[in-house]
């Protein structure tokens, strides 16, 4: 019999694999980190700032606040800030792409009167700046964006005048001067309120790539002016952007610019000499079409300019003035016709002033520490000579051990030399140092001074070359050949002043051509009529520096055969 459970119990169903019963999908509940919300709960303004500037999920959460502001009210994107900013504006000056995207969808500029349209209002910034001058320079693809909404933002000006193509050119955005250009290519003819168009922008800034390509859309860009009349040559050599003017000379279509005039009749070699840029003077000189002969306004030509430049006093020989003096005087550069002792009133040329007194003292000051300091070590070597002496007991006890070698003897005459030389520099600054003394024979007192110390120190640094060979070469000759070059590159190496003469070279080249380096002399009725010595040619030049150096090493080893 069945017990009653069983009768009672329901029948039983056949097992089967248990499967869930699906259940309506749930929308997850956006969450906040817990950094945001502590710094929510804190009501610290400052610490939630900054958790929001961390959180990677705040992008999201301010796109979709602003997307249910907008739904709610679409005049809250033409409101402005405390500054005059827009919503848009502070969107495109940050970066935000997301954003600007975000509002440029929901406000279309399709409303029939856009002066109460919030679409023009949502535009503006500080300074009456637009949304397109903000996104140029943080994102070429929201740049790309805004003119499709908005192409003829590409047109406005700001306070100062400038359109988003003066912007572009200030930081040498080609990808952005493109776009731009490709919507509207008159924004290249409209100045700002200096008179500046956007190519004299970028020759400011030295962006030659970007006038390229402006060229490019605008061939006639170089024929703009700004308000003193200059192009963007002149900008360029103005701000010494030495790029600029390279690529001006060698671009055969902008030759026709090289000798323009602007309204103080001043070309870009005039400005050029007058900022004692002597890199540009050479490019400039360099090309054959550059006219150095031109009067200004005021009746001067380069020449004249670069003879005003010059230190007529006491003056460096290797300073900018002068090797751009040489540089015009040596490449057929005349002055201007006038008498000379005119031109020397007129200017005040050959005084001397009271600023021209302080260089004797302030010089001997400086020259004589260095005179001081290589007499004393001269001084000391005498006495530790290298390889020691002789021992007591001997013929000859307390003589140098190195004595008979010709490298010793060297170094003997090298040290003697600089010891000589040194001391006659700090005597002769001395006197040139002094107020008492006339300034003529200050003068005169301060070239032999600074040639003497020249002179003594090279002679240091044989002394020091050969002392090191004498020591070192019983034990290794290569290493002693190797300390003495190392202690001879410091000539070449201590005036890197030398190598600006480079400068020079490449004007006369094309000028003259090489035979010019060596055969061309300044034409007498120029040179009488410099107040201020350049020398006949630059092969004369290099051969008299040449020479200083090779007759201090061959005195010295003319005397170490005695």
């Amino acid at each position: 019999m069945a017990s009653p459970a069983a009768e009672t119990s329901p029948p039983s169903t056949p097992t089967t694999a248990s499967c869930p019963t699906p259940r309506p999908a749930v929308a997850t509940p956006p969450t906040m980190s817990p950094s945001l919300l502590r710094a929510a709960r804190s009501g610290d303004e400052r610490r939630l700032v900054k958790a929001l500037l961390a959180d990677p999920a705040a992008p999201d959460l301010e796109a979709a606040a602003a997307r249910a502001l907008a739904a709610a009210d679409p005049g809250l994107a033409g409101l402005r800030g405390g500054a005059g900013e827009s919503p848009m504006y502070m969107a495109a000056a940050a970066g935000s792409l997301a954003m600007v995207r975000l509002l440029t969808k929901t406000y279309r500029s399709d409303e029939e009167d856009e002066e109460e349209s919030p679409v023009l209002r949502s535009c503006t910034g500080l300074g009456g700046r637009t949304v397109l001058h903000a996104a140029v320079l943080t994102s070429n693809e929201m740049t790309q964006g805004l003119l499709q909404w908005k192409p003829e933002l590409v047109k406005e000006v700001d306070d100062s005048g400038s359109t988003p193509l003066h912007y572009v050119a200030s930081v040498g955005n080609i990808p952005a001067l493109k776009l731009l250009l490709g919507y509207d290519t008159s924004p290249a003819y409209v100045p700002d309120s200096n008179g500046l168009f956007p190519v004299h922008i970028a020759a400011k800034m030295g962006y030659g790539q970007l006038i390229y390509e402006l060229s490019r859309y605008c061939p006639d860009c170089d024929e703009m002016l700004d308000s003193k009349g200059r192009n963007f040559l002149h900008i360029a050599v103005e701000h010494k952007k030495w790029k600029v003017v390279w690529h001006f000379c060698r671009t055969q279509e902008l030759e026709r610019m090289l000798n323009v005039m602007d309204y103080e009749g001043n070309t870009a070699l005039h400005l050029a000499v007058k900022n004692a840029d002597q890199m540009i003077v050479s490019l400039l000189m360099a090309n054959k079409s550059v006219m150095p002969n031109i009067v200004n306004s005021q009746g001067l030509t380069p020449l004249d300019l670069a003879v005003l430049a010059t230190d007529k006093g006491i003056s460096y020989t290797l300073n900018p003035q002068v090797i751009i003096l040489r540089c015009l005087a040596w490449t057929g550069a005349v002055l201007s016709p006038r008498r000379l002792d005119h031109f020397i009133d007129e200017f005040n040329i050959g005084k001397t002033s009271g600023d021209e007194l302080k260089k004797f003292t302030n010089i001997s000051q400086n020259l004589v520490v260095g005179s001081v300091l290589v007499s004393t070590v001269t001084f000391a070597a005498v006495f530790t000579l290298p390889g020691g002496y002789i021992s007591d007991g001997h013929p000859h006890a307390g003589a140098p051990i190195l004595w008979h070698r010709y490298t010793f003897k060297a170094f003997v005459m090298a040290n003697t030399l600089a010891f000589v030389g040194s001391t006659l520099s700090t005597i002769w600054l001395t006197y040139a140092g002094s107020e008492h003394v006339h300034p003529l024979l200050r003068a005169l007192y301060m070239f032999f001074s600074v040639i003497s110390m020249e002179q003594a120190t090279r002679s240091m640094v044989a002394a020091f070359a050969l002392g090191a060979y004498v020591v070192l070469s019983p034990i290794s000759e290569r290493i002693a050949i190797v300390v003495c070059l190392s202690a001879f590159t410091t000539l070449l190496l201590r005036n890197p002043s030398n190598w600006q003469l480079g400068f020079l070279f490449m004007p006369i080249k094309r000028r003259l051509g090489w035979r010019g380096a060596f055969k061309a002399h300044l034409p007498q009725e120029t040179r009488s009529r410099l107040t201020v010595g350049v020398g006949s040619n630059f092969a004369s030049l290099i051969f008299w520096r040449m020479l200083g150096m090779l007759s201090t090493y061959s005195f010295i080893f003319l005397l170490a055969l005695l």
